[in-house]
């Protein structure tokens, strides 16, 4: 490694973690050449040789993430030499294998200086442990992993030409240049074997590395007229620095349709007028670049659809300012739709009840948004919020969910005495909701009104609010808890993304 060494090395005694006997520790500041400035702890062990280069990087994250591709020909010792530092941001893959090791993984040791060879004969390494347990329990895969570590070993020896791809949120990574050259081809000739692509982070990548806020929020709908003050009267821009919040989501093809149906502005309909259902995503929207389970790119196998709302949900209750984002993957069949926030978060929160009376009301569409709870006021039974996904449902299965669900509880069949027969009772008045056997009342409370109940049938949502004689909306303002719970300051309202 091309470098500078600092002043001030400091040399101490440390613990050998192999064999547990005294090694030599030495710190010194280095100046890499085409990097940056890092610490180094360098170790050896004078009973078993262990050796070790572990980096503490100086100064701050770059201001771009980083992709670095490293040719490496077959039988080139002196690439597979090169050293390398993957930070605990970094991932590294070997395209020809189909093989990656993630961010923070310890393949090798997160801020390790170590080799390219050496990164390969680790994985093996690690990918070895356990073997003779998954012999005896699952020979097939185990045998199939021993396979995989004799090909990579063979790529770590040099008998196959092959790719050495480091992507790094934070440009916190290097591969050296050649025969210690500059890093990251950074000398004056460059590196031809080194291909280096610098990108700027997505507003979900800076929240990861705690750059960003985790929740950040575009002004409510009523705000953003104080937003188009500038010269000349023309809206102000606002800055897209984050993904829009979640509000919804559901997994699956026939639930994500469903959800696209049911409440996405249609193509060719009245509402739409001259524009498409699928629209360009809003500010503050993040869309998937890849599907998430096999890895397929968008505009490929993988597909993302945008869409707004139709205005018949928004009358119902619908988020006016949300978009719902549909994906597809025509290669595992993965499939997903959610709804996310355009806009801020309502000035007050919402309580909607409906009275069940009729088999009708069953049938009824619900959507508990993440941030709702839902309640049952006739038996005192009271649930927290929708979770991360929240739930699209309809009143009847959601009665049956709850009654299966809290059946199956340690605490229904643990009881003896009253405590079971309370809870025989409990459940016997669940399932007389189920069958309608008398009318009862399902409360949902969203601190964000972002929650709805559909029109009794199930049929298309066409009617308002105001048009249900069974259901009633209640607003009311926040208490200082939710505000605190959803990072809201008091008085409700978010404020604009920085």
């Amino acid at each position: 490694m091309s470098s500078e060494h600092g002043e001030g090395a400091h040399v101490g005694d440390s613990f050998c973690p192999e064999c547990y006997g005294l090694g030599h520790s030495k710190i010194e500041k280095r100046d890499v050449t085409g990097f940056r400035e890092i610490f180094v702890r360098a170790f050896q062990c004078e009973d078993c040789g262990r050796r070790t280069d572990e980096v503490q990087l100086a100064g701050q994250y770059a201001p771009q993430g980083m992709r670095l591709r490293l040719a490496v020909p077959q039988g080139d010792a002196a690439t597979l030499a090169r050293r390398v530092l993957k930070s605990d941001t970094a991932t590294v893959s070997i395209p020809e294998l189909e093989f990656e090791i993630g961010a923070g993984a310890y393949v090798p040791f997160a801020g390790d200086l170590t080799t390219v060879a050496d990164v390969l004969m680790q994985a093996c390494k690690n990918l070895n442990m356990n073997q003779a347990e998954r012999r005896a329990a699952d020979a097939d895969t185990a045998g199939k992993i021993d396979d995989f570590i004799l090909e990579l070993e063979s790529y770590a020896a040099g008998k196959h030409a092959f790719t050495f791809e480091i992507e790094d949120v934070a440009g916190n990574s290097y591969i050296e240049g050649p025969d210690g050259g500059a890093a990251n081809g950074a000398g004056e000739s460059g590196d031809p074997q080194l291909t280096v692509e610098r990108f700027d982070r997505t507003p979900a990548q800076d929240s990861r590395m705690g750059l960003a806020m985790p929740d950040e929020f575009l002004p409510y709908e009523g705000e953003q007229g104080q937003a188009q003050t500038q010269a000349g009267g023309a809206a102000a821009d606002l800055p897209a620095s984050a993904a829009g919040r979640l509000i919804l989501r559901v997994e699956g093809q026939a639930e994500a349709a469903a959800l696209v149906a049911d409440y996405a502005e249609q193509p060719g309909s009245a509402a739409a007028g001259e524009q498409s259902g699928a629209a360009a995503a809003p500010a503050g929207v993040e869309l998937a670049t890849q599907c998430g389970t096999c890895g397929a790119a968008a505009g490929g196998d993988f597909a993302v659809a945008v869409h707004r709302p139709a205005a018949a949900a928004v009358r119902r209750g619908f988020p006016a300012s949300s978009v719902i984002v549909s994906t597809s993957c025509g290669r595992c069949s993965a499939a997903a739709a959610e709804v996310r926030s355009t806009g801020g978060v309502a000035p007050k929160g919402a309580r909607l009840r409906l009275r069940v009376e009729a088999p009708a009301d069953l049938e009824r569409a619900v959507l508990q948004s993440a941030s709702a709870s839902i309640a049952l006021p006739d038996l005192e039974l009271a649930l927290s919020s929708g979770g991360e996904g929240g739930l699209a449902t309809t009143v009847g299965a959601l009665i049956s969910s709850l009654a299966s669900q809290l059946g199956s509880t340690p605490a229904a069949g643990a009881g003896a005495g009253e405590d079971a027969a309370e809870w025989d009772d409990f459940r016997s008045s669940l399932r007389a909701f189920a069958a309608l056997e008398r009318p009862w009342a399902l409360e949902l409370t969203d601190p964000l009104d972002c929650s709805l109940v559909g029109p009794a049938g199930g049929g298309a949502i066409t009617g308002s609010l105001e048009e249900d004689p069974q259901l009633s909306v209640v607003r009311y303002e926040r208490t200082p808890d939710e505000n605190d719970a959803f990072g809201l300051a008091a008085g409700g309202g978010a404020a604009p993304i920085a």
